[in-house]
């Protein structure tokens, strides 16, 4: 353990003299530096990095008794090198690439992709570094760090006064503030400008989740015939106690971005609050993303028991750790806790890619500002209508968990009903300034798309009435027949919402053929 702790402090160092060179290159006017000086002096920095790394994965084998065959050692050498040199390497770029000025465009292009690869490789093989100690680890794994009994796990006595799972929430939150900094830099010419809201903002999405979660579980927190017997009891301070967990994103997500709006108007006159949310709301995505995996040190927030033969895909200190739940206690043999943590976390990043550098350049100058924005809304929304009817009923909120799930649809209605408010009102304050353009092509692409809305709208409306109508009410959130039929429902009631956004592009056009005769 000893010999772990020494070279995970070089590790740690060669990390700081990166941190200290890449300070110093990001002040220069990129197109002067010698970049092969620069990478070949990193290049040293990475190679000492990675040799502390795996003598460190080593040190640990020692320290866990490990049996040193030949696959778990192999990914654990592997694993070790890829992983520690494509954070490094993720590091540098991601850098210069979002701080550096004045870069060349085509080393630019460069850093960003290599940036993209190291990050998904350094990931990657990180688990395949974890494949290696996997099986000579404890389970549950460890979850935080009290300061009288030391390390902490979610089935210790005393609860971790720092928990790793508050870790994975400031350092999402962190990482979504250095990304939508560098937006800003680009748009503005100047860092800093988020720094203020980011600060009142976080704050403010965090007693949102903690207030969400009270309300959503009053029944649970409160006894409604006696809720006033509280008044004066420290329970009425019960919004305020986020030491005591309960968290839920829909809350954080509704009071950060308000609270954030409402002061960046205030602190940033004559900067374009449409280019802010669009550009800071999406990337609340990659903060919750990372957020999930402080559900997985919890061993929270997961599914209903299934075969662990299921999900043995994953890296096995995921399945190994699923076999433990902070309520139920240990799965029986051969069985785990469906690791929801991960299917989310995945969709979280899968959303944020598709919204931030898919969805508006796909919609081209049929994307107003806004959009993504409102888009961010429906995504969420539409993955927690999906994933909790799999949630345990542990964590499944409000009266027979409807909360959540009932919310989670309200947002996608009320994210699609404000894409379509906000291209008609753009529409007619366009038309009213005699700025409105009308392309060639709208009739056709407004005449498919009606069509398409409406047939595709219209049959999962339809289907869903069907399997309402044909199915009793069950009170209780799963995937039975009139709960999917209920979420088909809504799910088309979206669709066909926005045929008055194609129907607007379609009469426009044709408007426009009249006014031509």
């Amino acid at each position: 353990m000893i010999i772990a702790i020494i070279f995970l402090v070089i590790f740690a160092a060669c990390f700081g003299v990166n941190i200290y060179f890449l300070v110093n290159l990001v002040k220069s006017p990129m197109i002067e530096i010698d970049y092969k000086k620069f990478f070949k002096k990193n290049g040293l920095i990475a190679l000492c990095a990675v040799f502390s790394f795996v003598v460190a994965s080593f040190g640990f084998y020692m320290w866990l008794n490990a049996s040193y065959d030949f696959i778990h050692t192999f990914q654990l050498v592997v694993g070790a090198i890829i992983f520690s040199d494509g954070l490094l390497v993720a590091i540098n770029c991601f850098t210069i690439h979002y701080y550096g000025k004045n870069i060349p465009e085509q080393l630019d292009k460069w850093l960003f992709r290599i940036q993209l690869i190291s990050y998904v490789a350094s990931l990657v093989f990180f688990f395949i570094w974890t494949n290696g100690l996997a099986p000579y680890l404890t389970y549950p794994l460890v979850n935080g760090l009290n300061f009288k009994q030391g390390f902490v796990t979610p089935e210790s006595l005393e609860s971790p006064n720092l928990a790793f799972y508050a870790i994975c929430i400031i350092g999402g939150a962190g990482l979504v503030y250095f990304v939508c900094d560098h937006y800003m830099y680009k748009e503005y010419g100047k860092h800093g400008i988020l720094e203020s809201t980011f600060f009142v903002a976080f704050p403010a999405g965090i007693l949102g989740a903690r207030i969400w979660y009270v309300v959503g579980n009053w029944a649970k927190e409160f006894d409604y015939g006696r809720a006033m017997s509280y008044i004066g009891d420290v329970k009425i301070w019960a919004p305020l106690a986020i030491w005591n967990g309960g968290l839920t994103i829909l809350g954080g997500a509704i009071m950060g971005i308000v609270v954030g709006v409402a002061w960046f108007l205030w602190r940033n006159k004559g900067k374009s609050i449409w280019f802010a949310v669009d550009m800071i709301v999406p990337t609340i995505l990659i903060a919750q993303a990372v957020g999930r995996w402080g559900n997985f040190f919890n061993c929270e927030v997961h599914g209903l028991l299934v075969n662990t033969d299921y999900f043995k895909w994953l890296p096995e200190i995921i399945w190994r750790n699923g076999q433990y739940s902070s309520t139920s206690g240990w799965a029986p043999d051969g069985q785990m806790y469906v690791p929801l943590f991960f299917i989310e976390y995945v969709s979280n990043l899968f959303g944020y890619f598709l919204i931030a550098h898919v969805f508006g350049r796909a919609l081209g100058k049929y994307h107003e500002p806004g959009d993504l924005c409102f888009a961010y809304v429906i995504w969420y929304g539409l993955t927690r209508v999906l994933m909790e009817p799999l949630r345990s009923t542990d964590y499944q909120m409000g009266n027979n968990g409807y909360w959540s799930w009932v919310w989670s649809m309200i947002f996608v209605l009320a994210g699609t009903l404000l894409i379509v408010i906000n291209h008609l009102v753009r529409y007619f304050i366009k038309k009213k300034k005699n700025i409105y353009v009308v392309q060639p092509y709208d009739k056709k692409l407004g005449l498919i798309a009606t069509c398409i809305i409406a047939i595709v709208g219209g049959g999962l409306l339809a289907l869903g009435i069907y399997l309402m109508s044909a199915n009793n009410f069950l009170e209780k959130v799963e995937y039975n027949g009139f709960n999917m039929g209920l979420m088909l429902l809504i799910l088309g009631a979206s669709i066909i919402l926005t045929i008055a956004i194609s129907l607007q592009i379609l009469f426009s056009s044709l408007n426009k053929e009249k006014e031509a005769f």
